[in-house]
């Protein structure tokens, strides 16, 4: 079963009696979140995508779609993001009750803050605050060196973006998986492409090394939201995906 299908699937009949609708389940795709203030930076995910498609064989969608997190297409992706650099409005009631049950019923979302500052600033403090609202029991917490998303595909040593300011991740935990994953080393500021191809942002301090790390770990994020609620059976991923490079 793919995990978009597992979405819909999970979530069963709306209260209207309609079925989600599936979309195109064979492509794996990336959602924005559209949160007033929120950045969008598609052309990083593309990228993303792109090289998820070049090391493997896991099949990927040639567009970025954006929704607001009170609309039930959301359940149609199996991988969200949001992206900031500044603080946000507290979501509705509504809107963390959906949230949540999107990451319940198995969908997954990377946070990014692209500030590349180290310390807590307002987009900091926003997350944490609806983070908490979403799983008032289950805090962030730092990703231990040993957890399966650094080893998803490629061995990440350190989660690094367009700066190198935090060493760890951080998550939420649910059994054992972590379906909420918050990096604040500006991963999509690495990433983010023009439309030729060519890197808008300079990383530093690591430069070309370090960009293509900050790749690998897209690609590790993406592998592991695909395969982590399979109750921790990885055995699948080979067949999955092809041997690959990255260059």
């Amino acid at each position: 079963m793919k995990r978009r299908t597992f979405l819909a699937s999970s979530l069963g009949l709306l209260a209207s009696g309609q079925a989600l609708a599936l979309g195109d389940a064979s492509k794996v795709d990336v959602v924005e979140l559209d949160i007033a203030g929120s950045l969008s930076r598609p052309g990083a995910w593309l990228h993303m995508l792109y090289e998820i498609d070049r090391v493997s064989s896991v099949e990927v969608a040639d567009e970025i779609p954006r929704i607001p997190p009170s609309d039930l297409g959301l359940f149609d992706h199996p991988f969200a993001v949001l992206t900031g650099d500044r603080g946000f409005d507290e979501l509705a009631d509504e809107e963390i009750e959906l949230l949540t049950r999107y990451i319940r019923y198995g969908g997954f979302l990377y946070i990014d803050d692209a500030t590349g500052s180290d310390q807590a600033g307002d987009f900091d403090r926003s997350v944490r605050r609806m983070l908490g609202r979403m799983f008032p029991t289950r805090p962030l917490v730092s990703l231990d060196a040993d957890h399966s998303l650094y080893r998803a595909f490629f061995f990440i040593r350190k989660p690094v973006g367009r700066v190198a300011v935090h060493g760890v991740l951080e998550g939420v935990q649910l059994g054992q998986i972590t379906p909420i994953v918050y990096g604040r080393n500006d991963l999509s500021g690495a990433l983010e492409r023009t439309a030729s191809g060519k890197p808008l942002h300079p990383v530093v301090p690591g430069g070309d090394y370090q960009r293509r790390e900050a790749g690998k770990l897209s690609v590790n994020l993406m592998l592991y939201a695909l395969t982590s609620n399979y109750k921790k059976d990885q055995a699948h991923v080979q067949a999955l995906l092809e041997d690959g490079r990255f260059r």
